[in-house]
């Protein structure tokens, strides 16, 4: 390992928590209590203060995350049964950005009869019942903020030192000759012979990664993969075998390793794996926060909202209790932006989320849609009325004056409510579109008020069933039309290739959006058919356009599903396709989900290999919101990868860009391009260029267009 290499891991080591870093030794020891019982809560607060501790209170868990990820706790004391998440998954979460920190369950359930319990390497230093002595929970949490103090020290005093890898080798010659090689490189090593060894040592020392044999005398198969990564499952894993099979690599791959290496590999694939790993390690955390949560606001993002939205109407089925959404938008937000400046305007849209919040129930979810609009999910609703109540609470929340740095500023909302009663399932997009549409009838009234739909909509499912239909026949009829959004150099602004986008539009005119159709199409076993005219019409009209005289280097991207990967003819259709109009290879890009990389059948591995034969690129679609894996990447030699919208988009509300500098710097290592999706401003398009992005796609530089209107262009 070259000396900047290894600086650059120890940085890693370093800034592994992902937030900013403090003191780990305070004057005052900081508790984060964390329980759904607000009086408890009080109780708790009062009696801990006067012990000379710090406490901070949350009912919520999702704020209790949110919390760590702005400062450091010395313990963080949890009860078990919280609606939206319970304690374990809470601590799971907290564990991942503070792995220092120590937890105590107080909890008043029987026996601990638990799903799941929080992993090994989480240290739990108590489990106290409700209701608890206070001098026996005292006695807990004094050793709590011991070890947690203990730990941080360790970490602090570990920053100087080369990494360290766990070796799990049952040959001690084998054994001897990796930790050479290891120590040439710049890392310690620890080696242990057995699996059951490896589950006592890895759950008590903190690694940077694993190096791991599967011939081991207490493990068969891929049984050190599985239990390692669930004792251990933020640690780097590779497998390191005497086996040098493909398929037996993929499978490693599945169970979650990060890299299958055959002993002998040289040095330099050796530790570029390594790097590679930590590096993954390091930055998944963030890619989990930045995928789920607004980074602004701390509420939850649009891909939540979908789940939450979900879970809500899977609860309604089974309570018979009504959901609501609640569409917030407030009223000439844009004045205080242009008048203040864009610091004031993200000023107040933190102080309205944290406003929404308070003014909601535990069990309810805010999110933020984007710019100054929220919404609201409202669970377990036992009159249709009560979604009203919470509107007007929401109006009288932001009517208050706000307190900014730069001024005292008054702003209202106008809120759009939709009630849906058991059993009225419909997509977040359908129910967006409803209260978006009441939202605006609210503005148009006046602003300042909630609205609800005039249109009734309480029997969605006969709507489902004709749009089905209606689908159907459009299928039947290739009644499609495709969209080319065109993709740039950076920083030249030139264009090498366009994306084909789906459109689709009813009989009576009206357009539909494809988060709606789409996954319809996928419901119905309609999306391979569909795929196939997709991919026929987006190679007619690449000839086309060279015909018109579009330079041969432009390519076109076509995205694929994953039911078009259980299809035996998807490499038929494509090369045929390719032939039909003349288009060679290398001039059509597949995209595919990291969800695609993952599917455990032999055919997808085919389906890539044969691809990969024939000289077809392939690009991630969405890279950092699934769980592919890095040596998957490498085996099927994909082309691109792109940066999700999301990492875009917080690169100008946070400034911050490590996680797209740490996703373009990982691309390049590996040889491939970048490119960026949902660039929308000139400030996100600088901040891309200034950590080497290749190309960027969004609306700044070109929306979709219809082919007419790009072949009259070129």
């Amino acid at each position: 390992m070259s000396d900047a290499e290894t600086r650059r891991t120890r940085r890693r080591r370093r800034s592994d928590q992902g937030i900013v870093a403090q003191p780990a030794a305070v004057a005052r020891p900081s508790i984060l209590f964390v329980d759904d019982d607000e009086a408890l809560a009080r109780a708790f607060a009062r009696r801990f203060q006067r012990e000379g501790f710090e406490v901070v209170v949350t009912h919520s868990p999702i704020e209790a995350i949110k919390l760590t990820q702005r400062r450091l706790f010395s313990t963080v004391v949890t009860d078990l049964r919280m609606p939206v998440m319970n304690g374990v998954e809470l601590i799971e979460h907290v564990a991942g950005v503070q792995p220092d920190v120590s937890f105590v369950v107080v909890t008043g359930v029987p026996n601990l009869d638990l799903k799941r319990s929080p992993p090994a390497e989480v240290s739990t230093v108590g489990i106290v019942a409700k209701p608890w002595d206070d001098e026996e929970l005292l006695e807990v949490i004094r050793r709590a903020v011991e070890l947690t103090n203990r730990r941080r020290a360790e970490t602090k005093a570990a920053e100087s030192v080369e990494p360290i890898a766990l070796v799990v080798e049952d040959d001690p010659d084998d054994a001897a000759l990796l930790a050479q090689r290891l120590r040439r490189n710049g890392w310690r090593s620890h080696a242990v012979h057995r699996l059951q060894d490896a589950q006592l040592v890895v759950a008590s020392t903190r690694f940077d990664a694993m190096l791991v044999d599967l011939s081991l005398p207490d493990a068969r198969g891929l049984d050190a993969v599985v239990k390692l990564r669930q004792v251990a499952p933020n640690v780097p894993l590779l497998v390191y075998s005497g086996i040098d099979d493909d398929t037996m690599a993929c499978q490693a791959i599945r169970a979650g390793a990060h890299d299958y290496l055959v002993k002998g590999v040289e040095d330099r694939r050796l530790c570029r794996a390594l790097v590679l790993g930590v590096e993954r390690a390091h930055y998944t955390r963030r890619l989990t926060s930045l995928a789920h949560f607004d980074q602004l606001t701390g509420l939850a993002n649009r891909l939540t909202l979908r789940e939450e939205v979900r879970r809500a109407q899977t609860a309604s089925a089974a309570s018979g209790q009504a959901t609501a959404l609640l569409y917030v938008d407030l009223d000439r937000f844009k004045t205080v932006n242009d008048s203040l400046g864009h610091e004031a305007g993200d000023a107040l849209l933190q102080n309205v989320a944290e406003r929404l919040r308070q003014s909601i129930r535990d069990h309810d979810t805010a999110a933020r849609l984007g710019g100054d609009e929220f919404a609201i999910v409202l669970r377990q609703l036992d009159h249709p009325d009560e979604a009203s109540i919470v509107a007007e609470r929401l109006l009288d929340a932001l009517r208050r004056p706000f307190e900014l740095p730069q001024a005292t500023v008054r702003v209202t909302c106008s809120v759009g409510v939709v009630v849906k009663r058991p059993g009225d399932t419909c997509s977040l997009d359908d129910l967006l579109r409803e209260a978006d549409t009441a939202m605006y009838d609210a503005k148009r009234s006046g602003r300042n008020r909630l609205a609800r739909p005039k249109r009734d909509s309480a029997r969605p499912g006969v709507a489902r069933i004709a749009l089905e239909n209606e689908l159907r026949d459009a299928v039947a009829e290739e009644r499609f039309t495709l969209a080319f959004q065109p993709q740039f150099s950076v920083p030249a602004r030139e264009v090498i290739g366009y994306e084909a986008l789906l459109r689709w539009t009813r009989l009576d005119g009206t357009k539909v959006s494809p988060g709606t159709f789409i996954p319809l199409l996928e419901d119905m076993g309609l999306v391979s058919q569909v795929g196939r005219w997709v991919l026929r019409a987006s190679c007619r009209q690449l000839a086309v356009w060279r015909e018109a005289g579009m330079p041969r280097h432009v390519r076109m991207a076509v995205n694929v599903s994953g039911q078009d990967f259980e299809r035996d003819d998807l490499v038929g259709s494509v090369m045929g396709a390719l032939a039909e109009f003349g288009i060679e290879p290398s001039a059509l890009e597949l995209e595919i989900t990291e969800s695609i990389l993952m599917r455990d059948t032999e055919r997808t591995n085919v389906t890539l290999e044969a691809l990969k034969r024939e000289g077809v690129p392939i690009a991630i679609d969405d890279f950092g919101t699934g769980y592919s894996s890095l040596a998957y990447l490498q085996r099927f030699a994909v082309s691109r990868l792109k940066i999700d919208r999301v990492f875009v988009q917080a690169l100008e509300e946070t400034q911050d860009g490590t996680i797209a500098e740490a996703v373009i710097a990982l691309g390049h290592r590996m040889g491939m391009e970048v490119l960026a999706e949902g660039v929308e401003t000139e400030a996100q398009l600088a901040s891309l260029a200034s950590v080497g992005c290749d190309l960027v796609q969004g609306f700044l530089l070109g929306r979709p267009e219809a082919a007419s209107q790009i072949a009259l262009v070129a």
